[in-house]
């Protein structure tokens, strides 16, 4: 009899729960929809919903863990999508502060910097990404573009090199290699 009344209870309690767990899975889902598949990323009537829903689910996770990191890198996104780059800024010092050694919260940080023209602070931010992950071939290639930007074709060359150097072992690192070649011919062909 007391394992039937348990098993009701428990019944009872994934029927309540359900509506939470949809909504949640859809928070998830909205948050989460930056792939290239959903092209949601490409669309600005998307970007202030997606930060809604990234901010549900930053509100309601009980931890400070590389989780509740990725998720306030999520929302820096969505937020530089926008653009609310001092807002997404804010986001990302707060993944750091939880996740210092994740090397796409430096590299995204860096990125937000660019786009505000403090190319000497996202220099420090692809180099202390760099310093993470040895092998991160995105920072290179963009530390790269900066020096392009600053006329130092030398280091510029050193930085797209260093690019190709490392494994391609993912598809960031293969958009960066990619670019990396087209900017390095690009540099050959005004060379000549």
């Amino acid at each position: 009899m007391f394992a039937s009344i348990l098993r009701a209870a428990f019944a009872a309690a994934l029927i309540c729960a359900l509506p939470s767990v949809s909504l949640a899975a859809s928070d998830h889902d909205t948050c989460y929809s930056l792939n290239s598949e959903s092209n949601n990323y490409k669309d600005p009537a998307n970007y202030d919903r997606a930060i809604a829903a990234c901010t549900r689910l930053i509100n309601a996770y009980p931890y400070k863990d590389k989780k509740l990191a990725a998720l306030y890198r999520v929302r820096a996104f969505w937020k530089t999508k926008k653009p609310d780059l001092d807002s997404a800024l804010a986001d990302h010092a707060i993944a750091i502060g939880m996740e210092p050694g994740n090397v796409e919260s430096h590299d995204y940080r860096a990125d937000i910097y660019l786009l505000k023209g403090d190319f000497d602070r996202a220099l420090e931010e692809y180099n202390h990404a760099t310093r993470i992950d040895a092998t991160y071939a995105a920072a290179y290639y963009s530390r790269g573009k900066i020096y392009e930007h600053k006329g130092n074709f030398t280091q510029a060359r050193i930085e797209y090199n260093a690019a190709l150097a490392v494994p391609t072992i993912n598809r960031i690192a293969a958009w960066a290699q990619e670019n990396a070649r087209a900017r390095l011919k690009l540099l050959d062909e005004q060379k000549k």
